[in-house]
């Protein structure tokens, strides 16, 4: 899963804001999804500590909802769910 950082270097997510860390946390949540559904749209993202909880809805004619943990330190997806 780690291949969906290329365009985002590990080592800035140790320096971020807040609000980088969930943009850069729905970046790679996006990436990663976009290869298995269309279309994906965002529903919502939540940081606690070290980890950023995104909301998807990957649902083509009805929403079918997923969630994504992405590691804020690493940038590594940690958990997917349907």
């Amino acid at each position: 899963m780690q291949e969906y950082l290329d365009d985002i270097d590990r080592s800035d997510f140790l320096a971020m804001s807040t609000d980088i860390k969930i943009r850069n946390a729905i970046q790679v949540a996006r990436k990663f999804l976009e290869q298995y559904n269309s279309p994906v749209v965002f529903k919502s993202a939540s940081l606690t500590d070290d980890m950023c909880k995104i909301v998807m809805d990957v649902g083509l004619t009805h929403e079918k909802i997923v969630q994504v943990m992405i590691n804020t330190i690493t940038g590594t997806i940690a958990e997917y769910t349907q």
